[in-house]
Formats: C-alpha cells, sequence, structure tokens
C-alpha cells in the first residue's frame, strides 16, 4: 500500500496497484511496475538480458569503487549508473550471430579528474605473475607522487575480473601482481589508474593492453 505524508511531494513511499512511488536521492519519482512477462522473450531480448548480466558480473570487483569513483553524479544519473552504461555500450551484440563480445579498450573502471597514467610495459616474467610499468609523471608535485595505481585486470573471454586498489604509488613506477595458478597461460587485458592519498579524487583509468601469463 502507498503511504502519503502531508502530499505527494512532502513524502511518499510504497505503491498502489502498478504505481510505485520512491525518493531517489531526494527526488520523488513515481513509476509504473511491468507486467510480468507471460510470453517467452525474444532472441533479441535475452541478448539485451544477458548483456545486462554480463556487465554487471564484469563490475562485481570494482563496484564499490566505481559507486564512488566513476565520474559525478548527473540528475538522478549516480556514479554506478555511468559506470554501467560504458559497460553496456561496449559489449557489442551481434543480433545476427548471437554472441555479445566485450570492446576491452573502450571499456574503463574510473572516471575523474586527476592526472591520468602513461603505461610503459607490462611483462609476466614469474609464473602467475603481472609487472604492470608506467612513467612518473608528478612533476616534482609531492601529491602527485604518492598517488596510488588502481590496477584492473580481465581474463580474456571470462567473466569475472580482478581489481586491486592502493597498489604502489605514481613515483615507484611499477608493481608486481601476483594473479591466481589458474590465469598461468592465459590472456589478461589490464587497466591502471590513480587515486590520490585522500581518497577524493581519481584519473581516468587507461588500457594498457593484453599479456599472455606465464
Amino acid at each position: 500500500m502507498g503511504k502519503v505524508g502531508d502530499s505527494l511531494l512532502g513524502g511518499t513511499s510504497g505503491r498502489t496497484g502498478r504505481i510505485v512511488v520512491a525518493n531517489v536521492y531526494g527526488n520523488e519519482i513515481t513509476r509504473i511496475r511491468p507486467k510480468k512477462m507471460s510470453k517467452k522473450p525474444t532472441v533479441k531480448q535475452e541478448l539485451i538480458q544477458s548483456r545486462m548480466k554480463e556487465s554487471a558480473t564484469f563490475m562485481e570487483s570494482y563496484k564499490a569503487y566505481a559507486c564512488k569513483h566513476y565520474g559525478v553524479r548527473i540528475g538522478m544519473k549516480s556514479c554506478y549508473n555511468l559506470a554501467m552504461t560504458n559497460l553496456m555500450a561496449n559489449f557489442e551484440i551481434d543480433y545476427t550471430a548471437k554472441t555479445i563480445t566485450p570492446k576491452y579498450p573502450s571499456l574503463s573502471f574510473s572516471k575523474g579528474s586527476l592526472l591520468p597514467p602513461i603505461p610503459l610495459a607490462l611483462t609476466s616474467t614469474a609464473p602467475s605473475a603481472i609487472e604492470v610499468n608506467w612513467q612518473d609523471n608528478s612533476g616534482g608535485t609531492p601529491e602527485r607522487a604518492t598517488d596510488l595505481a588502481q590496477i584492473l585486470f580481465a581474463v580474456k573471454d571470462e567473466g569475472n575480473t580482478m581489481f586491486l586498489e592502493n597498489t604502489a604509488t605514481r613515483s615507484q613506477e611499477t608493481y608486481t601482481a601476483n594473479l591466481p595458478a589458474t590465469v598461468s597461460g592465459k590472456e589478461v587485458h589490464v587497466w591502471l589508474a590513480f587515486r590520490n592519498d585522500e581518497k577524493s579524487n581519481v584519473s581516468n583509468s587507461v588500457y594498457l593492453g593484453t599479456i599472455t601469463v606465464t
């Protein structure tokens, strides 16, 4: 049952019939609950639903980070919504082949105004380990030299990702990630971003490329 306080704009919650009223970030909205589908979804609908699920699975490892550090809220769109929009736009559906293919170079996990990283190299000289190298572009600014690297890994053609927060500083120029033994011999996609000490600002993430793990 819906509940009205003072007036519709004065505080409303719950639902009456198919009308749902909710307070979202201080904005009271009403929407119509969709009817339960009695028909089997079409192939197109199934692909769209699968893309949503695959996008959510991809983001699971860095969801908490993205909720704080993917741009800024735009109206009713939260940072999470913006991050999900990036994934949905770049999980490409081929309706003829009935496939969903991630466009890895276009995917991102971090969006902000901090000085972005300059990637140099990816190497794998030890079993299940990836060494990530970047340039110290802090320019002698102490605040930028201590920015911490945030690194995302995605094994090609696998849904889950691995996210490592607050690893090495910008001035250290390198970090070696020890990944699960199951990634040995597989191709891994890598992204890098920085977050400041106060955790109040981040850089845009940068796609570093792929590497086959030793």
